[in-house]
């Protein structure tokens, strides 16, 4: 049996490492639930921007458009959006096993990836780490902006992506996250955001029939500058679904680690009370045997 001294220089660590976890739990708690209106807002904004691209895409006049063009579909960009931070149970580990999946089926070419059709983006610190890890080195890396899901990240990140598909440096572009569902982190997804087709806005209302929609503008010009507006509310909903699922894995983690510590501490306390009996026993028994000599 251990010595008393021992069991509270354990018991000790133990208390200190739950107070940690403790507050983790709280604050990825309280960060999570700080973003959730933000996604509802956003979640209205985008709506709007996609009703009204329905409205054209279902319009006659729209005809070629340069984000409609179907290429030949050789040449991916894929937007993997991960945490900065470790400690968030399965949430960084699944979400990036998922990514790795995706691109090494579709641009599988032997043994290896074919990285000259293969344009990645990571968003996140560990989604770099990971991917340097099994060499593939990111052709673009934006570091801390999961820890800042704002519309400023939003729009740099979607000016870039335009940039490229403008200039035809990829053929199609892909956002793969981990959606915040029911209170709880979901499974990856990984959505198309480029090219547009109509099939992406069928779960979407067009606006009333009853309305007649004047544009000062034709609506290939009307259509030019809705889409980047829409990529600016995808990714910048994108990123507030990946900031809360991050802080509600990491919450459930840190609850379940919490949890542990408490099991663990009472496990000790047992231990130390059946060693300080043992020891005051054995004190009384030398004690004793000491008087009859």
């Amino acid at each position: 049996m251990q010595k008393t001294n021992e069991i509270r220089r354990r018991i000790g660590a133990v208390e200190e490492t739950r107070k940690i976890t403790n507050a983790m739990h709280l604050v990825a708690s309280a960060r999570a639930k700080k973003v959730i209106p933000k996604m509802e807002y956003n979640r209205v904004f985008l709506r709007q921007v996609q009703s009204v691209m329905k409205d054209i895409l279902l319009s006659p006049h729209l005809g070629d458009h340069p984000y409609l063009t179907k290429h030949p579909h050789t040449r991916r960009t894929y937007l993997v959006i991960s945490g900065d931070k470790g400690m968030a149970g399965s949430y960084n580990s699944a979400l990036l096993q998922a990514a790795y999946k995706e691109i090494s089926t579709k641009l599988r070419v032997g043994n290896e990836i074919d990285r000259k059709n293969l344009t990645l983006i990571t968003i996140g610190l560990m989604g770099e780490e990971f991917f340097r890890a099994r060499g593939i080195a990111p052709d673009e890396h934006y570091g801390g902006v999961t820890q800042d899901p704002s519309l400023f990240n939003a729009r740099q990140i979607a000016l870039d992506v335009l940039e490229r598909f403008d200039q035809k440096q990829t053929d199609q572009v892909f956002l793969i996250f981990t959606p915040y569902q029911n209170g709880m982190a979901g499974e990856p997804i990984c959505h198309r955001i480029l090219p547009l087709r109509l099939s992406d806005f069928l779960d979407v209302d067009a606006t009333e029939p009853a309305h007649e929609i004047y544009y000062p503008y034709s609506e290939t010009e009307v259509f030019q500058h809705l889409v980047p507006q829409y990529l600016v509310g995808y990714i910048f909903g994108a990123l507030m679904h990946s900031y809360a699922s991050e802080h509600t894995a990491r919450m459930l983690a840190m609850q379940s680690a919490t949890r542990n510590a408490d099991e663990m501490l009472g496990k000790l306390h047992l231990e130390y009370n059946l060693a300080r009996q043992a020891a005051v026993t054995q004190e009384i028994a030398e004690i004793t045997s000491a008087m009859f000599i």
